[in-house]
């Protein structure tokens, strides 16, 4: 029996009140960012598929803040996915873009 996928945090979830703040702030400076929660790399299996863990302190301010994606639009997301690639755990090719095709 597969555990059901967990749920992707509300766009406005207020359970770390300093993050939302800071986010809120963000929204009125560069409303055309993302400025929101990230989704997650859980696979549509659910958790008991999942092999690896990756773990970041919290969204890039110029990366996942503004893209949208884990990791995607700063150095972090450069080395992370050059190395998903390089040990044969992604598939694709990155471009620091969230609609660069590399699955998750």
């Amino acid at each position: 029996m597969s555990a059901a996928p967990s749920p992707e945090p509300d766009r406005d979830c207020p359970l770390c009140p300093r993050l939302h703040d800071f986010i809120a702030g963000w929204r009125e400076r560069e409303p055309s960012w993302f400025n929101a929660p990230v989704p997650t790399f859980l696979p549509p299996a659910g958790e008991a598929s999942v092999r690896l863990l990756i773990v970041g302190l919290a969204p890039g301010l110029r990366g996942a803040n503004r893209t949208g994606r884990p990791f995607t639009g700063d150095y972090a997301g450069d080395l992370l996915y050059g190395t998903l690639i390089a040990q044969g755990l992604a598939r694709g090719e990155f471009k620091a873009r969230p609609d660069d095709g590399l699955p998750l």
